[in-house]
């Protein structure tokens, strides 16, 4: 109910006090986090058309009508045909976008990307110094982050084995799909995946339960 009224204050484009915003926000990361959140990567080819004899069965026989998907793709994908706006052409033309989508990461996931983290060296000062330079360097990176990426995606805690096929696949498939600027909105809904105050808000309570006094009458 409370949500509700929330939202009706949103729409009527009310007023919301400090506390109602704050509400708005929080109901909002709770829905990310349970929902998760699509992600699409665009495919390098041009989408397909159904072949002439399927269209003119379809048209004839509506109740039996056949689908048809493009061979080229691998049929375990989930994929959607969308216009896009050719930035050269300034026309809009239609491309497959493979759709993913990433949902809370599991302790072992979180993990296993931990342990690739390590791995990248980054001085703040450095960047501040020469960015130019220093922002070059971390191109080496760049199989790291579709591993990274790979691994959110996939999100099985079982996922231990760098050399995963799995892990190895979407890496691949990253590499030579995703561009800097999806990589940059990736990178940050996988950070919001992680769930970090969350993470941190379990390690105060086992803190403050395994640091609290026994009772008098607990103490032999």
């Amino acid at each position: 109910m409370e949500a509700f009224l929330l939202l009706t204050k949103v729409m009527d484009n009310q007023e919301l006090t400090k506390e109602e915003k704050l509400a708005i926000e929080e109901q909002a990361i709770q829905a990310l986090l349970q929902w998760g959140v699509k992600f699409q990567v665009p495919l390098k080819i041009e989408p397909g058309k159904m072949p002439k004899r399927i269209l003119w069965w379809n048209r004839h026989f509506p109740r039996w009508a056949k689908t048809w998907k493009d061979a080229r793709i691998n049929k375990s994908w989930d994929i959607e045909e969308t216009e896009i706006r050719d930035i050269e052409t300034n026309e809009t033309r239609l491309v497959y976008m493979r759709n993913f989508r990433i949902k809370p990461l599991y302790l072992g996931t979180i993990d296993a990307i931990r342990r690739l983290y390590l791995e990248i060296e980054y001085n703040e000062d450095a960047l501040e110094n020469d960015p130019l330079e220093e922002s070059e360097k971390f191109f080496k990176y760049t199989s790291l982050m579709a591993e990274v990426a790979a691994i959110a995606v996939i999100n099985s805690g079982c996922i231990v084995d760098p050399l995963d096929t799995a892990v190895q696949e979407l890496k691949h498939f990253f590499i030579s799909h995703l561009d800097v600027n999806r990589l940059q909105r990736l990178s940050m809904v996988i950070n919001q995946m992680r769930n970090s105050a969350g993470f941190t808000a379990s390690i105060r309570f086992i803190r403050e339960v395994g640091t609290t006094k026994p009772r008098a009458d607990r103490v032999e």
